[in-house]
């Protein structure tokens, strides 16, 4: 009898076992899913082969956790997802004598084509199928190399004064940084009902803007820029030998040692290493002399020996350049072919859902086509994600500083070679794979 108790409890073990296994939650479950790539131009698609295009999905704190190569479909099957929200992306880079000959075009350089990270939240109960399209992207010889946004620590460190953005030469022939425009982009940074949005990004719906033209693609043609900073020369004053960059600094000062502040009293630093020294950078975004009624910021003094840039717009009503340090713009290089005199460039409001009529014109329009380069700049939280502001032909991914706000860290570009001593940075137009985080160091490269 004994014996027969024991039995059957055994059994009733083995069937609660079963019956747990059975009973695993949904969302503990994983997911496989299939990403089906495709070329945006009609062009492209009826002429380029869609096999080795290369698909990664991100998780949300942008760790890739996936990377594989779709079939001569365009098919990728994508195994074992735990549920949950990813980024999903496809890129491909033709060298430039394959694309020529499977394109018939007469291109100079490698070819890249591209998808925006698509965001998609994946469970047992989503789609299991899901598109990107790709679209041609393409490589300049001036990127953004370096942005050190996050500055260091506001009591022990410079804060906000020490910010930079280094702009690289990545071609094998000299580049003038004459006339070149650096622009800090502008963008939702939360879902507010103040404003119209589009549907699935979040983002402005710029198309909605007071007094926007109907008859152009605001959303997809140009972004918006909140400051606009110009460096000066007349054509080729400014070098810019292949391999080598030029800084531009806030406050072109050693932020290692204290100085002067313009109303005469001092300004301390307690820990050196923490901060930089930008004192024999090449340009620098003096304020002063665009500040209303004289009242500049103390910290922003006019180091002689570094050009001054020049200050088209400045963001509201700031008295130096100070870049947000949680990642809330982001940034480009561009020239200023066939946009006319800067005085006659269209501005925008951000577009408002309660009828309110504005005409400030905050946010200077710019068109994607003069853009050189654009780098996306996102928050460091992993619970907070921006509306993207670019597209993906101007850059389909994204990069957050590690460390945050007051890290002493910067984004800066990884090395994809090195040819006879020159190096050559990553430029997928794809932020995510190109850049990575160190402590700020302008001219300094990532190991």
């Amino acid at each position: 009898m004994k014996q027969s108790i024991q039995l059957v409890l055994i059994c009733f073990a083995l069937l609660s076992v079963v019956a747990c296994k059975k009973d695993v939650a949904p969302e503990n479950q994983s997911v496989s899913i299939e990403v089906n790539a495709a070329f945006g131009e009609s062009d492209y698609s009826s002429k380029l082969k869609l096999d080795a295009i290369t698909i990664q999905v991100f998780d949300i704190s942008g760790k890739e956790v996936f990377k594989g190569e779709t079939d001569a479909q365009g098919r990728v099957s994508v195994p074992n997802l735990a549920p949950g929200r990813y980024g999903i992306q496809g890129t491909k880079t033709y060298p430039v004598n394959d694309f020529n000959a499977a394109s018939g075009l007469s291109e100079e350089f490698d070819v890249l084509f591209s998808s925006a990270i698509e965001t998609e939240d994946i469970n047992l109960n989503s789609e299991k199928s899901f598109s990107v399209e790709l679209r041609n992207g393409s490589y300049n010889a001036l990127v953004i190399k370096q942005i050190y946004y996050a500055g260091s620590d506001a009591n022990r460190g410079a804060n906000f004064r020490d910010h930079f953005i280094e702009v690289y030469n990545n071609s094998e022939e000299v580049q003038y940084a004459d006339g070149l425009y650096i622009a800090e982009a502008q963008g939702a940074n939360s879902a507010s009902t103040t404003y119209a949005y589009q549907a699935r990004s979040g983002q402005y719906d710029w198309s909605r803007s007071f007094g926007m033209p109907t008859d152009i693609n605001a959303n997809a043609d140009y972004v918006y820029a909140r400051t606009i900073l110009q460096l000066p020369g007349t054509g080729q004053q400014y070098p810019i030998r292949a391999g080598e960059s030029i800084v531009i600094a806030a406050t072109a000062v050693n932020h290692k040692q204290p100085y002067q502040g313009t109303d005469g009293v001092g300004i301390s630093i307690q820990d050196p290493e923490l901060t930089v020294d930008l004192s024999q950078t090449d340009f620098e975004a003096y304020y002063t002399p665009y500040v209303d009624r004289g009242r500049p910021i103390a910290s922003d003094v006019d180091n002689p020996n570094v050009p001054n840039v020049i200050v088209h717009r400045r963001a509201g009503n700031a008295t130096d350049l100070i870049l947000s340090s949680n990642g809330q713009h982001s940034f480009i290089i561009f020239r200023d072919q066939n946009m006319g005199a800067v005085t006659s460039w269209k501005s925008y409001d951000a577009p408002y859902a309660d009828g309110r009529e504005r005409t400030d014109g905050e946010f200077v329009q710019i068109p994607v086509a003069n853009i050189i380069d654009a780098v996306e700049i996102q928050s460091s939280s992993t619970t907070t994600r921006y509306p993207k502001k670019f597209t993906a032909q101007s850059d389909a991914g994204w990069i957050a500083v590690t460390g945050g706000a007051r890290s002493s860290n910067s984004v800066i570009r990884k090395t994809k070679e090195t040819i006879n001593g020159r190096r050559v940075l990553m430029d997928t137009n794809n932020s995510t794979a190109d850049f990575v985080t160190i402590k700020a160091n302008p001219r300094g490269f990532a190991n």
